[in-house]
This record gives structure tokens, sequence and C-alpha cells, in this order.
């Protein structure tokens, strides 16, 4: 009976493990998505010619407009202002993303630490044995000074994407006197925001090894 509850266990953290490595992977590419709509974002907003010009073209191109007069009066009046506002929406929701994934990941990854050493116990696997080690102990004794900084340069990566443009938007939304416009930002933004400051508190907070080894005086954070 005791072989087949530790099977079960030991099963269940396998599982477990797949699934937080798969959520790890979309967490990255979420990180990368976002930071990408961003950059495009502030080429929209400080109107680089030669991109507005390829957006343009683009769009004309999947429209079939041939005719270089309809051409030139869509650049003229393309409506840039609703679609920056768009991709900020798209920013808020991949940020959300970000946010909801990264939690799970740094959760998953502690409940698999504390798994290992619940799994250790039941084994009677001596202090010595690596076995089920992998996310705790032997994960933090050899965890470097750069991956501990590393959730620091992801924050700051973030905030230093995310601000200019929103900070850009919103004023330049003041400048044109589109109320709706600027009370759609402002409220976005704000939102962004919260989950921006949520993210870098929960990524500071949980990329701890909070296990029980941890207690006896083995502390790498």
């Amino acid at each position: 009976m005791a072989n087949e509850t530790v099977q079960v266990v030991t099963e269940h953290y396998q599982k477990t493990f797949e699934l937080t490595h798969e959520m790890w992977k979309e967490r990255n590419k979420l990180f990368v998505y976002l930071v990408l709509i961003t950059g495009v974002g502030l080429l929209f907003l400080l109107r680089v010619p030669e991109f507005d010009r390829l957006l343009v073209e683009t769009i004309a191109s999947i429209l079939g407009i041939q005719d270089t007069a309809r051409i030139a009066e869509l650049y003229t009046n393309f409506p840039f202002d609703i679609l920056l506002s768009a991709i900020l929406v798209i920013i808020f929701y991949l940020m959300q993303k970000l946010y909801s994934t990264n939690l799970s990941v740094s959760r998953y990854y502690l409940y698999l630490g504390t798994m290992e050493d619940e799994i250790r116990k039941s084994l009677s696997l001596p202090e010595t044995s690596v076995a089920f080690t992998r996310e705790g102990k032997f994960y933090w004794d050899g965890r470097t000074n750069t991956q501990n900084i590393s959730k620091w340069l992801y924050v700051i990566v973030i905030t230093i994407t995310l601000l200019p443009f929103s900070i850009l938007k919103v004023f330049g939304d003041f400048e044109s006197k589109s109320i709706l416009l600027i009370v759609v930002d402002v409220a976005v933004s704000l939102m962004t925001y919260i989950y921006l400051f949520e993210y870098a508190r929960s990524s500071l907070r949980l990329d701890v090894a909070k296990l029980p080894w941890r207690s006896k005086g083995n502390k790498k954070a």
C-alpha cells in the first residue's frame, strides 16, 4: 500500500512538472510578445515615417487599393490614435496574462520543491542523495547570482517599455482633446500598472526557496 502511494505521488509530481514547464514556456513567450507589441506601439506613437507607410501600404494591399491618390488619402486620414488605443488594450491583456501565468509558475515550482521533500521522506532517502531535489535543494544550491537578479531585470525591462508608451499616449490624447480616448487610455493604463505592480511583487516574493529544508540553515535565495 505504501509503495502504491509513493507511485501515485511521484506520478503526480511528474505530471505537475510537465504542466509547470509548459506554463514556463508560455510565460516566456508572453514576455517577448509584450515587449514586441510595446515596441511596435512606440514606433507608431513616434510616427516613424517608414513604419507608418509600411502599415498603410499593407492595409491598402489587403483591401486591394491600388490608386496612389487613395493610398495617399489613407495615409493622411488613418486613425492612428484609435490603433494606438487598441495596442494599449492588447498590452493590458498581455500584462494581465503574464502576471497570472508567472504567478502560477512560481507557485507550482514551490509546490514541486515541497513535494520533493515529502517524496524523499516517503522513500527514506539519505540526506546526501540528490534524488527528488531537482526543484528544491539541488536547484537552490546551484543558483547563481545572475539568476538571483534576473527577476529584477525582467521587471525593469517591462517597466521601461510600458511607461514611455502609455505616458506618451495619454499626453497625445490630451493634445488631441479627445475625451473618450483620454478616459479609455487612462483607465487601461492604470489597470496595466496594477498588474505590473502585482507582477513585480509576486516575482520578488515567490522567487525564493520557502521550503522546510531552508529553515535548517541552508539559505540560498
